[in-house]
């Protein structure tokens, strides 16, 4: 079973299963609020002058990324990119805008996904809880991938768990899992195998260090990190970066 089918098989349950995390719709909106600052849109804009940006969310899920995107960006014509079918059935069956769209497929598809919508530059991209579920190889070939189909000027944001940098977050995280979040997943019929792989995917995450790293190697710059607030500091990691303006 592919981690797309372990998706599929918990997705009816997933958004419970967040709902249940402490902190993590306001951690999911401070992101989007980032990416929004970054981008120079904010919500308070007269909606009929600011421009719409055009925003990738890549590794969309059931829609919870997408929706604090456009609670940050109510005029934002956003795409979002999920490869497993079920979570993107659950995307689907909320109330969107004309201007939101989802569609099936992987990040390393993005080269050749046939779309219309995948052809224009997004002003900017958001990827939350993705790249760690990509080989450490594919993860740089993604970001340079990224740095490429951004317009110029344009930012990246990707929202991500890593413990492996704090002794005291890695004993949170092992406690939240084995404690609560596997237990709460068998209790709500969603699959546990799934968030075992979480608990472990996040042991071997990129340390802030490292990625922060791959982000200067794919050619970004102002490249910066911030941790979450509550338990989640030291274990939520928030990376903002913006492609190089073409030369004059």
């Amino acid at each position: 079973m592919t981690l797309s089918d372990a998706f599929t098989r918990s997705a009816r349950r997933y958004d419970l299963l967040t709902w249940l995390n402490p902190g993590y719709g306001r951690e999911l909106r401070d992101a989007a609020e980032d990416l929004a600052a970054g981008i120079g849109h904010r919500e308070e804009q007269d909606h009929d002058q600011a421009p719409s940006p055009r925003i990738w969310d890549l590794g969309c899920g059931s829609g919870l990324s997408t929706r604090a995107l456009l609670r940050a960006m109510p005029t934002a014509c956003i795409v979002g990119l999920d490869s497993s079918a079920g979570m993107l059935e659950q995307a689907r069956i909320k109330s969107w805008p004309s201007t939101t769209q989802f569609l099936l497929g992987g990040v390393e598809e993005l080269p050749t996904h046939p779309e219309p919508a995948l052809e224009e530059q997004p002003d900017g991209i958001f990827a939350a809880y993705l790249f760690r579920n990509l080989p450490p190889a594919a993860r740089d070939a993604t970001l340079a991938h990224l740095s490429t189909r951004l317009r110029p000027g344009g930012r990246l944001l990707v929202h991500d768990y890593s413990v492996s940098e704090s002794l005291r977050a890695r004993i949170v995280w092992s406690l939240v899992c084995w404690l609560i979040v596997i237990p709460l997943s068998r209790i709500v019929g969603a699959d546990p195998g799934l968030y075992r792989y979480l608990w472990r995917s996040v042991r071997e995450n990129d340390s802030t260090v490292r990625f922060r790293g791959r982000l200067v190697e794919a050619g970004f710059e102002e490249v910066a990190v911030r941790t979450g607030r509550g338990w989640h500091r030291g274990i939520l990691h928030t990376y903002t970066a913006r492609r190089p303006e073409e030369p004059t």
